[in-house]
Parts: structure tokens; sequence; C-alpha cells
């Protein structure tokens, strides 16, 4: 007689999903170049099943596309950014000196004995 052990009956399922991904990168100011290339997730799954093992295998290709492009942006946007980060760093620093200068006024009326 032969001895059945617990993996007899073992459904093992293996999923694999895949995306098409094109990535548009510029060589030069005239040169396009395009990749297409596929990713992907698998996994797999052990079920016990009653009846005999099975193996069973799903395949979806996904009906939607990643596209990656590389554009250059104009140097007026990098001066937009840099004069917008300059403010923002003038304005907090100003916020600070405010909040600094009313405490520090605070503790001189309280040390002389003055209500606020």
């Amino acid at each position: 007689m032969i001895n059945q052990n617990d993996n007899a009956n073992l459904t093992i399922e293996h999923y694999l999903q895949l995306v098409k991904t094109e990535i548009i990168t510029r060589k030069s100011s005239q040169e396009l170049k395009l990749f297409e290339e596929y990713e992907y997730t698998a996994h797999s799954s052990w079920v016990h099943s009653l009846n005999i093992p099975v193996a069973k295998f799903h395949f979806e290709p996904s009906p939607m596309q990643v596209l990656v492009s590389e554009t250059s942006k104009p140097f007026s946007h990098f001066i937009t950014n840099l004069c917008a980060i300059t403010g923002g760093v003038f304005t907090v620093a100003g916020i600070l000196d405010s909040i600094l200068h009313n405490t520090m006024r605070l503790v001189k009326k309280v040390e002389l004995g003055k209500q606020f």
C-alpha cells in the first residue's frame, strides 16, 4: 500500500500580469529614441484540493499602457522656480523673526512686572 503525504493533492496556481511600457528619451535636440518593454508581476499559490493535483496558469495582459516621456523645459521655468524658492525662504524667515521679536518683547514686559 502506498502512503499518501500532505502534498499529494496540491493545486498550484500561477498568475502572470503584463503591462506594456514605452519610454521615449531625447538623445539630442532632434533625435528621439523609443524603448518598448513589458513590466510583469508574477506570483504563485498552493491550494489543497480534494481531487487530483492540478497546475493552473492565469495570464492577464493589461489593456492599459504606461508611457514615460522626457521633455525639456525652458530656462524661464528654472528662473520662476528659483524666485519661488527665494520668496518662500524670505517669507518664512520674516515670520520666524516676527515671532522671536514679539516673544522677546513679552519676556521683557513680564520681567519688568508690567501686564500685557
